[in-house]
């Protein structure tokens, strides 16, 4: 998906996530929130430099950590295996299980380890924005695998893909506009149970966790999402064309 998209669906995401403490501790929600939406944008080093300053500058800034560091890095390590990767802008590295386990040890290590050493409740805040980081890139895999490029979840040690059917830029297709209303929807429902009270308060930490697995399930289903072949890094997974409704 494109990155408007991945930041809309992640930030509500993380809100749902955040519903059940909203009004009790909203310094956590805020480190949750923003390491999502720093997560969600890690795994795409492919991103080009915008021609003017916008909000893709920033996006395109958070990525060279990924793209100059942690991707030379994976590469260096294939080497030594029998699954080598020659290229480090290859998007699969990312787009991958391995990938994003990497990204984010490398990453705890660099803001954790300093933190941990300086300062203990530092370092509790640090790990609450790691974790954060870690949930935006999940969804970054689970957004991804919904379109027709997919991702490589075992990438370098298998080629094979999950993909789906949807094209991000095709305005014709109603199913990315669906999704964002769905997530707003169950974001709504939810603030409204914890503002008016409804639920006891033990409830919502599941009922958050349901919620965001009923939406990115429905993404899934309704995209048609199948282990396909792979086509390279820069090739388009064959995938069926959404069924046309009369």
């Amino acid at each position: 998906m494109i990155t408007r998209h991945h930041m809309a669906l992640a930030l509500m995401c993380a809100l749902i996530l955040c519903s059940s403490f909203f009004l009790s501790d909203p310094l956590l929600m805020v480190l949750v929130i923003a390491g999502t939406c720093t997560g969600v944008l890690l795994p795409d080093i492919h991103m080009t430099r915008p021609k003017h300053l916008t909000f893709r500058t920033f996006a395109w800034l958070i990525v060279q950590f990924p793209r100059r560091i942690c991707a030379p890095l994976m590469c260096r390590i294939s080497a030594r295996t029998r699954h080598p990767v020659p290229d480090p802008a290859d998007k699969r590295l990312t787009h991958s299980l391995p990938g994003v386990l990497f990204i984010f040890v490398f990453t705890s290590a660099f803001l954790y380890l300093p933190a941990f050493l300086a300062d203990r409740a530092l370092a509790g805040w640090i790990a609450v924005f790691l974790g954060g980081i870690l949930l935006g890139m999940g969804l970054h895999l689970a957004e991804d695998l919904c379109t027709r490029k997919g991702i490589f979840p075992f990438f370098p040690f298998s080629s094979r893909a999950v993909a789906g059917s949807i094209r991000p830029c095709d305005r014709t297709d109603p199913r990315i506009a669906r999704y964002h209303i769905q997530h707003g929807t169950v974001l709504i429902v939810l603030f409204s149970l914890e503002s008016e009270g409804i639920l006891a308060p033990a409830l919502f930490s599941p009922l958050s966790v349901a919620g965001i697995g009923i939406c990115l399930g429905t993404m899934v289903y309704f995209s048609e999402v199948a282990v396909r072949q792979d086509r390279g890094p820069a090739g388009i997974i064959k995938a069926p064309s959404p069924a046309k409704t009369t």
